[in-house]
């Protein structure tokens, strides 16, 4: 889960984070988990806001666009207000991904705005199994939390990139020793750990470490890829 490479600065993010624009479960907006995490020494953080049934109804009447317009706003928003900022957080673009037909959340990095809109309307109706067929080459697909108690299962790992092997929610026991085991008897997953943030107390909980600062979307697949990172906690 590290590459072995040893310098004195390491860079913290978090890879699980939710706001209440998108995710009405959440409780802060994007301009407090910001500030929260900069507070928390972190260096950036990936939005990974609910894509769901629930995301249906809460947008229900509008067209795509206007339903991509808004899953996106938070992010273009805290984007824009740190142009005017001396400090240098990374804001990424994810997404906590859960098909009609399947219970089961997924984490999914890699995207890009415009794939959102051309294809993501189809998402929802898609299984995991059509969903990496179609996408193993240009997204990483993350099963979050795969043994949380009475909401999630493990999926089939032949349609997987990883699963989460740390989920520091304090309101669930996400089973993650139970996935820890997985991910040692499957090394090819790539394994992640978020805070998946949605309180102030959730803050800063966990997420990775690396040896380069990130600095685009790309390069942040190419260390998953790599395992050029530490888990947090480890």
């Amino acid at each position: 889960m590290e590459s072995g490479l040893k310098t004195e600065k390491m860079w913290k993010y978090d890879l699980h984070v939710h706001t209440r624009e998108v995710s009405p479960c959440g409780q802060m907006s994007i301009y407090e988990v910001v500030d929260a995490y900069m507070k928390s020494g972190y260096d950036g953080i990936w939005i990974t806001n609910h894509f769901h049934k629930e995301f249906l109804e809460l947008t229900y009447g509008q067209e795509w666009k206007e339903k991509i317009d808004f899953y996106l706003k938070p992010i273009r928003d805290a984007r824009e207000s740190q142009k005017n900022k001396k400090e240098d957080f990374f804001i990424g673009l994810g997404m906590e991904l859960r098909f009609l037909s399947d219970p089961n959340d997924y984490l999914i990095y890699g995207l890009s705005e415009e794939l959102l809109y051309r294809e993501a309307e189809d998402w929802l109706n898609m299984d995991l199994k059509s969903f990496y067929e179609k996408y193993r080459e240009n997204l990483i697909i993350i099963q979050a939390h795969p043994n949380r108690e009475d909401s999630s299962y493990p999926a089939d790992t032949n349609y997987l990139h990883g699963m989460e092997a740390i989920n520091t929610s304090p309101r669930h026991d996400s089973g993650n020793e139970k996935t820890q085991r997985t991910l040692i008897l499957n090394p090819w997953m790539i394994p992640t750990a978020g805070s998946d943030s949605h309180r102030p107390e959730d803050i800063g909980r966990s997420g990775i470490l690396t040896w380069e600062k990130i600095k685009e979307e790309r390069q942040f697949i190419s260390l998953l890829k790599k395992r050029e990172y530490r888990l947090i906690p480890d």
